[in-house]
């Protein structure tokens, strides 16, 4: 009977002793779920910031694109006046 109460004691301690582990897993996870939290908030915010950019610089892609057909317009234009001038040149007149 004595030694079954000896292991009943060593058992009981090594319950005890998983049982300290086990709280401090849970505290882990406590604060693993405080970061979470932390940087979920943070991305949603970087995801708002980042909507209005992209909407203010719809207007600017649209000026660009404006711009970029004027100075491909100049450049053709450029282009036929030198052709133009070069023909007339080698023609002496």
């Amino acid at each position: 009977m004595k030694n079954h109460v000896k292991t009943s004691g060593a058992v009981m301690k090594e319950l005890e002793k998983i049982d300290r582990k086990l709280e401090k897993i849970d505290e882990r996870i406590d604060n693993i779920d405080k970061h979470l939290a932390v940087y979920n908030s943070q991305l949603r915010f970087h995801i708002k910031r980042t909507d209005m950019l992209e909407k203010n610089i719809e207007p600017l892609k649209a000026h660009l694109n404006k711009t970029h057909g004027v100075l491909t317009f100049i450049g053709v234009v450029a282009t036929v006046i030198t052709v133009v001038v070069a023909i007339i040149n080698i023609k002496g007149v």
